[in-house]
């Protein structure tokens, strides 16, 4: 067997990663490799060291996922593909599949990977999405029984949340920054430290190894960035009453229009879609507003989707099923290829 470095020619990265970093760290979900096996059998090395939110790897090959499994505190090598045909080359994806912890005990390190055949790097994909949510954006309940209620990593899976699913329609990479119970402005218990806003700008910054300036300049730029976020920060402002409710409201309304600002700012030409309504749309007029703002001052590369509501189409913990995501995934990838059209017709490509 033949030991590759994650980090070198024969591998893909993917997800957000500080190229500089000593080791090929995984802080979100989705992140991970991508390489091409020309061989019998492909073996992971990796460490973790959390034994309680673990996390969970997805493999996929040629698009296909093949496997799922449970990284175990230490270092270790995991079976990935065995018994392949040799001569026969396949895409082999290995990504960290759920939502990081706040504590550093829940990095993930791919170490090697070894191989008794030939890897090498395929091609990125034309075209990068950058997805920012919640709990809908890491899969939170795409996975596991319909009354499984315990928050467990065992029912959060990316491959088969919206971000995958988009993807794949447009032929693009994908690059997640999403934390389930996080908000625009609020968390699902009223959290207003709880907002992606206050993280975008950081490698990962609720894990304390991470919680550093993300270089924006040392990684490809994305084409498009998708926001879903205001189902946890509905849930907050619904159970507010009056000059309380209201003044949420508003809050709510400038942090989603500053973190479309700062988006906007790290990616100059992007379209920048905000789709919300998956799990009801209460806080939808506030969310529009912003996104109107943007475009009152000039910014004709951002928009608003009313997404369909899933009406009880869930799986675990009471969250959107599969089938869910897929009808999301359908109308914001519809959404997305018209405004990447408008751009690539105005010579708009990062």
């Amino acid at each position: 067997m033949t030991r590759y470095d994650p980090r070198g020619a024969a591998c893909l990265r993917l997800g957000r990663f500080d190229p500089k970093e000593k080791a090929c760290e995984l802080w979100w979900s989705g992140s991970g490799v991508r390489t091409r096996l020309d061989g019998r059998r492909l073996e992971l090395e990796a460490t973790t060291w959390d034994d309680d939110h673990t996390a969970f790897v997805c493999v996929a090959v040629d698009g296909a996922p093949v496997t799922r499994f449970a990284l175990r505190p230490g270092t270790h090598r995991y079976d990935l593909l065995g018994g392949m045909e040799a001569g026969v080359p396949h895409e082999v994806e290995i990504v960290r599949d759920t939502q990081p912890v706040d504590c550093d005990a829940t990095r993930v390190v791919f170490d090697a990977l070894w191989a008794d055949g030939t890897l090498t790097a395929p091609a990125p994909r034309p075209r990068l999405i950058e997805f920012i949510g919640d709990s809908l954006t890491v899969g939170e309940g795409t996975v596991g029984p319909r009354d499984a209620m315990d928050w467990r990593m065992l029912w959060i899976s990316n491959r088969f949340a919206f971000p995958e699913l988009v993807s794949d329609a447009l032929d693009a990479d994908k690059r997640v920054v999403a934390l389930g119970g996080w908000g625009a402005y609020l968390s699902y218990d009223a959290n207003p430290g709880h907002a992606l806003g206050h993280i975008y700008d950081k490698l990962c910054g609720i894990v304390p190894a991470a919680n550093v300036d993300y270089d924006f300049a040392a990684q490809r730029r994305a084409d498009a960035v998708v926001i879903n976020l205001g189902t946890n920060d509905g849930g907050a402002i619904d159970r507010m009453e009056g000059p309380e409710r209201d003044a949420a409201l508003a809050a709510l309304e400038e942090s989603a229009a500053r973190l479309l600002a700062d988006v906007r700012a790290h990616n100059p030409d992007a379209p920048i879609l905000w789709a919300y309504g998956m799990c009801g749309d209460g806080v939808a007029a506030p969310l529009r507003r912003a996104v109107e703002r943007r475009v009152a001052a000039g910014d004709a590369n951002v928009r608003y989707l009313a997404l369909d509501d899933c009406a009880g189409d869930v799986g675990s913990r009471m969250h959107p099923s599969r089938s869910a995501h897929r009808r999301a995934a359908e109308q914001i990838a519809g959404a997305l290829e018209k405004m990447l059209k408008r751009n690539e017709k105005l010579g708009m490509r990062n």
